[in-house]
């Protein structure tokens, strides 16, 4: 996430997470803005930065010109260090898609600026210079710019390099609409989203937890203890929450032993039904998956039709959510698994949600209430024809780069000329 700080607009980039009470930025080596403000250690933001530590003695204890000191924690390694909260303009980019919120100007928002050096940034991002904390920043935003304690997440982006297949989500505040170009309707349409309630853990508030209640694989329920997917209110252990930390979904050893069996009976069902000649073959797993195919042999293109039941499924008390195509990680040429990971027989919680299968969602923090929208399928083939039309442009180059200069370039242009068309 980049973020752009001061007056001098300079941009920041930063490391997202959903949790935590406070953003930061690694300091050590100064901060230069004339817009940067220090946070009194007597102030009620110095007091809440400083949670559960009520005394105004204690926080302003050993700080320079009563300057609030803070601990900043790394959100991955947690390890913490030292250092002061300050205050500077935040810059903010309004939502190309909504004329109903409008941002003209800077707003001042507090931060953590760490002033020690060592281990505080290992293994965020390498180009991170801290950690951004949508807890922290969501009322803030909804102070300065009047938004909704509404945010959202896109993490399904379309492809933004093609040679590298890079894509870029976005992190709207405020609410939507949050529209999106449909190929077969060949307009802006908003999403369509379905929800569920939030949960409070009482050992994680600053966490986001489902209640979750059921699995499903091609429509095959997943024999699971109901007990893991309660949380105890006395240990927080259990339950189901969203962080996009992870990569793939993880799940509590006996879960995922059920839900990866499960997946296994589909494929032999499949394989039972099949009108054609070509069954689904499961390869050597490639860690840390344990389920893995023969690429050229999953049904990819059943998966674009509507009627087909969907990959996984989470069944809420009155929702479904579905987990449409990004269910299978490709990891090689030739090799698609399962993308779900097996989280340990002992994990603080059963199933955590990660960023592969998210996609869309929408946290309304007011509401207590989780949105998420299904990816368009659309969308995801002119993703996937863009990528096979770079590929094979690529491909047809060395066929023909033996020949003469004058006539591949007359080549290129016919097939470019034909492709723009498609």
């Amino acid at each position: 996430m980049k973020s752009c700080f001061s007056d001098r607009h300079t941009d920041q980039s930063v490391a997202l997470f959903l949790g935590g009470k406070l953003s930061w930025l690694s300091c050590c080596k100064g901060y230069s803005s004339s817009s940067y403000r220090p946070v009194s250690c007597r102030s009620p933001q110095c007091a809440l930065a400083n949670k559960p530590v009520i005394s105004t003695r204690e926080l302003c204890n050993g700080t320079a010109k009563n300057a609030c000191s803070i601990y900043i924690n790394n959100p991955v390694t947690r390890s913490v260090g030292k250092g002061e909260l300050i205050s500077d303009l935040l810059n903010v980019t309004s939502n190309p898609d909504s004329h109903e919120t409008p941002v003209t100007s800077p707003r001042r928002c507090s931060f953590g600026s760490a002033s020690t050096a060592g281990n505080i940034l290992n293994r965020l991002a390498k180009t991170s210079k801290g950690s951004s904390s949508v807890l922290s920043l969501l009322p803030q935003h909804a102070v300065s710019f009047r938004f909704s304690r509404i945010f959202a997440l896109d993490l399904h982006e379309p492809v933004t390099n093609e040679k590298t297949s890079e894509t870029r989500g976005k992190i709207y505040f405020g609410g939507g609409p949050y529209l999106h170009y449909m190929s077969d309707v060949e307009d802006f349409v908003d999403r369509v989203l379905t929800y569920a309630p939030l949960l409070i853990n009482p050992k994680g508030k600053e966490e986001y937890f489902v209640d979750l209640r059921s699995m499903k694989v091609h429509g095959i329920t997943v024999p699971i203890n109901r007990k893991l997917l309660s949380i105890n209110k006395k240990t927080g252990v259990g339950g189901t929450k969203i962080d996009i930390r992870i990569p793939y979904t993880t799940m509590e050893t006996s879960i995922y032993k059920a839900f990866t069996k499960t997946y296994a009976e589909w494929v032999e069902r499949y394989n039972a039904n099949s009108s054609t000649s070509l069954n689904i073959s499961m390869v050597t797993p490639v860690a840390p998956f344990t389920t893995s195919f023969n690429s050229s042999t999953v049904p990819m293109v059943n998966m674009f039709h509507r009627t087909e039941t969907p990959s996984v499924s989470f069944i809420f008390p009155k929702s479904v959510w579905n987990i449409v195509l990004f269910d299978l990680v490709r990891v090689s040429d030739g090799v698609d698994c399962v993308g779900f990971v097996d989280g340990g027989s002992k994990p603080t919680t059963s199933i955590v949600i990660g960023a592969r299968q998210i996609g869309f969602l929408q946290f309304d923090i007011s509401g207590s209430k989780l949105g998420f929208g299904e990816p368009y399928i659309h969308e995801f083939m002119q993703r996937t024809s863009s990528l096979l039309v770079t590929w094979f442009i690529s491909f047809f180059n060395k066929i023909i780069s033996s020949f003469d200069p004058k006539f591949k370039k007359k080549l290129d242009k016919i097939f470019l000329e034909r492709a723009s068309h498609t």
